[in-house]
């Protein structure tokens, strides 16, 4: 199967090639992942047992016309599929989408078998005298508006080596459509392919609609001490405009001691200042790091939802971190966190006052070091506030054995929950997960890691999984 499809990315790159090529170059690499965990099922069933197989193939062909014009094309396919049963045997109960028969524990979203496209592109860079980029397919565009992933083309153009801009245009790639799973869609609305649904069966997912999508964006060229892009997108739809948004950045390294960074999303309709991010960073040469962060999150939603208020609080957040090295390829971590939920802006009480704000503040201690064979990190974290308390540990190593090509991995975890708003879900919890990675040459890596979590609200909870890496050897 992987020989065909590499020679499926072969055959295709030939047909965008040139006469006068210099280079070519094609990449093939396929992820095979087998487990098997556990779950609680819907209506209080007792624990499901599932078994899910995951294949990811990623092909790549690369040809190079000249110094300036090179032509890639890149594709991913994903599978997913749960195998064996997912049902409680005593009673029959399933975690699955076609059990229509009880409408209660009906799980649309619960899918047993899944195939997705995450990107599948085709891209000349280096056109026009090497000013210009053009990509056309399956994209993914990350800014400070987030993560976009469209169907159509996108266009980057440098204007007289001072900025780049980029204009991009095509669908949004939404969920209920064959080859997309709408991973990147805004909250507020879940969508299927209701196609044989009774229509009074889970009334809350809609069935898929297109929706177009236009960006443009200016950003700084170069590698100047300053780096700044202002985005701008909107996507609509037959309901209405789903988002329209402003997205800023910044980066500025005036030496290579300090980096100072900004970012703030305007969401246009709704006339308000979704996200703002404030950072400045000192790295010292020998290996010392601080860093203080500011940042300011409102949520947003798709604007074309039914529903009027989502009970997801806005948050306002203060982090100061240090990285302090102790010789020996060991590093002290320390950090100082402190979080508002602005509920006064977004909540009332049940008599019509607003809620008041809720605090919590917490700090983070631990030892990690990495050298060329071992990994290594211990973390202890505390925190406390308005929501209760929070207070644990992980240790994580990772070590390659001396004389084979063997990876060994391990964690444990130990954590104590105080829950103020469910007195009920307060709990001392264990987590323990042991494995090794086995790597077979330039051509395969297998790996291998078994989990068990631990509490008194879910038991023993199990998991095993399995994958394996394969990778051309060009």
């Amino acid at each position: 199967m992987i020989r065909r499809a590499a020679a499926c990315a072969t055959g295709l790159a030939c047909v965008c090639a040139s006469p006068a090529a210099r280079a070519f170059d094609a990449e093939v690499r396929a992820d095979t992942q087998a487990q098997a965990y556990q779950v609680r099922g819907p209506a209080g069933t007792p624990v499901l047992s599932l078994r899910r197989f995951t294949e990811t193939l990623t092909l790549g062909a690369v040809e190079r016309v000249d110094h300036h014009v090179t032509w890639t094309l890149r594709a991913r396919l994903r599978v997913d599929s749960d195998f064996g049963t997912a049902c409680d045997p005593t009673t029959d109960r399933c975690l699955d989408e076609l059990n229509r028969s009880r409408a209660a524990e009906f799980a649309p979203l619960a899918a047993r078998r899944t195939l997705d496209l995450p990107f599948a592109y085709l891209e000349g860079s280096g056109l026009l005298r090497g000013t210009t980029t053009v990509r056309l397919g399956r994209q993914l565009v990350t800014d400070a508006l987030g993560m976009f992933l469209f169907d159509g083309v996108r266009v980057r153009a440098r204007l007289a080596d001072v900025a780049l801009v980029e204009v991009y245009g095509g669908l949004e790639t939404r969920a209920g459509f064959p080859l997309s799973n709408g991973r990147y869609e805004r909250d507020g609305i879940v969508r299927a392919d209701r196609t044989g649904w009774d229509p009074t069966l889970a009334p809350q997912v809609r069935a898929p609609s297109l929706a177009g999508a236009v960006a443009a964006s200016l950003e700084t060229a170069g590698d100047g001490v300053l780096f700044a892009r202002a985005t701008y997108r909107r996507v609509w739809g037959a309901d209405g405009i789903a988002e329209e948004k402003l997205g800023l950045s910044a980066d500025l390294t005036p030496s290579d001691a300090w980096r100072v960074w900004a970012e703030a999303v305007h969401a246009i309709p709704q006339r308000s200042l979704a996200s703002l991010a404030l950072g400045v960073t000192h790295s010292h040469a020998n290996g010392r790091v601080l860093a203080f962060e500011l940042s300011r999150w409102r949520p947003t939603f798709d604007l074309t939802a039914i529903w009027s208020s989502f009970w997801t609080d806005p948050v306002d957040d203060a982090r100061a971190r240090a990285e302090l090295p102790l010789g020996g390829d060991w590093k002290l971590l320390l950090a100082l966190t402190g979080r508002r939920y602005a509920l006064s802006e977004s909540a009332s009480s049940p008599d019509g006052d607003a809620l008041p704000d809720v605090w919590t503040v917490g700090g983070d201690a631990g030892l990690a070091r990495r050298s060329l064979r071992t990994e290594a990190s211990l973390r202890a974290h505390g925190e406390g506030g308005g929501l209760g308390a929070r207070v644990g540990a992980d240790l994580v190593a990772r070590t390659w054995l001396s004389s084979l090509p063997v990876r060994l991995d391990g964690s444990l975890s130990a954590w104590w929950v105080d829950d103020a708003l469910r007195p009920d879900r307060s709990l001392t919890s264990f987590a323990v997960v042991v494995g090794a990675m086995v790597r077979m040459g330039r051509v395969a890596d297998v790996a291998l890691n078994l989990e068990d979590d631990i509490n008194r609200i879910v038991g023993h909870r199990l998991r095993a999984v399995a994958v394996v890496t394969l990778r051309s050897p060009f």
